[in-house]
């Protein structure tokens, strides 16, 4: 059965009113968690280390509220906030349940008061985000006395058989925050796919605490914030304060704003990518040079150009590919924008012979834009004297 954003907030209010209700959609959601499990290739902790900090549920109740009660698998934005943290969620594919204030003490009152919360937050995110895309929410639930008791029961009935099949584990799901998970910064949102893929197979066994990554035209911070909570010192440079901001929030968030820096950056100088160097301490750690859905043509020729020698640095560039403009979508549709895959980056970094090429194909992302994924590594023996 498919669940629209509406059937889920009204789902949620129905089953509000009793620990039975509550209960039932509590089961039906535990149900679904075991068949995307095994329907996927992997479950939720099949890879810790990348999984570690993954959140289930998006908790709108007010802080102080989430304090005093709220599950470890939970992220709490307040609902007052939430129109200007929608890149804190998830990519649009991933569903995810949403938490929901039970409204005020009154129970007359309660009801009208409750329901033109809903009202609000249904409307909310059944318009989307900016481009207008819904995000996928599954399950919807009023996070009232009953709600909790409903938590407690379950937790208390599957002590003897917590698995719920594939690596799902019901004291996981349901676990309640307590002081030391509290202190454990979960994510719904995710860094992108490549970069993920880019840090697993290269990045890894990096001894990361001393090394650099430099993320040109980094957006939000998605993917700088991740690579720093991997350890890396992050250089974040965009043209965009507010982007800037959001990604130094980002960082304060998850606790690694000593890791991370910004630097307001336009990529049209003609120095652009020294002018980003030379914010760097020091060249000789900087391990990666990246650039995610950003393109700036002659930033390559500079890059190839001035890339430290004495740093053994990989560049990687994850970008829309031609064809784009064929897709559904349609955009970006002008050649200044797209990367020839398997011939643009590939040419111009062949040319000097301190680079060696170790990926050039390509991806489709969710929505069918094939993606040009290019990864090359700067030879550290050949230095420059």
């Amino acid at each position: 059965m498919t669940t629209t954003t509406t059937d889920a907030f009204l789902r949620a209010l129905a089953h509000s009113k009793s620990v039975e209700t509550q209960t039932l959609l509590l089961d039906e959601m535990l149900r679904s968690l075991i068949s995307e499990t095994e329907n996927s290739s992997s479950s939720l902790d099949d890879d810790e280390d990348e999984d570690e900090d993954r959140a289930l549920f998006l908790d709108l109740r007010p802080r102080e509220k989430y304090q005093k009660h709220s599950l470890s698998r939970s992220v709490n934005i307040p609902f007052d906030e939430i129109s200007g943290s929608f890149h804190l969620l998830p990519p649009r594919e991933t569903p995810f349940s949403v938490f929901l204030e039970e409204g005020r003490d009154d129970e007359e009152e309660s009801l009208v008061s409750s329901s033109k919360s809903f009202e609000n937050q249904r409307e909310t995110f059944q318009r989307g985000d900016f481009k207008g895309v819904q995000w996928n929410i599954k399950y919807v639930f009023v996070y009232n006395e009953h709600f909790i008791n409903a938590v407690n029961a379950k937790m208390l009935k599957m002590q003897k058989d917590s698995s719920l099949g594939n690596g799902v584990e019901t004291h996981d799901v349901l676990a309640l925050n307590n002081e030391k998970k509290k202190n454990t910064r979960r994510r719904l949102w995710e860094p992108s796919p490549s970069v993920k893929e880019l840090y697993k197979t290269f990045l890894s066994s990096s001894e990361t605490n001393s090394s650099i990554v430099l993320d040109l035209g980094s957006g939000v911070g998605r993917d700088s914030v991740y690579l720093a909570s991997k350890g890396f010192d992050v250089l974040a440079c965009d043209f965009d304060q507010r982007a800037l901001t959001r990604t130094q929030e980002m960082a304060r968030l998850h606790g690694v704003e000593d890791k991370v820096k910004v630097l307001k950056w336009d990529a049209r100088n003609d120095d652009a990518f020294m002018c980003a160097l030379s914010s760097v301490d020091d060249v000789s750690r900087l391990k990666l040079v990246l650039g995610v859905r950003f393109c700036h043509k002659p930033l390559f020729a500079q890059i190839v150009k001035h890339m430290p020698a004495e740093s053994d640095c990989f560049f990687a560039w994850f970008h829309f590919a031609k064809g784009c403009e064929h897709s559904k979508v349609g955009r970006p549709n002008k050649e200044k924008y797209l990367i020839a895959p398997n011939e643009e980056l590939r040419s111009i970094f062949t040319k000097n012979e301190g680079f060696e090429v170790l990926k050039d194909d390509v991806s489709f992302i969710s929505d069918g834009r094939p993606s040009a994924n290019f990864i090359a590594r700067r030879k550290r023996e050949m230095k420059r004297v």
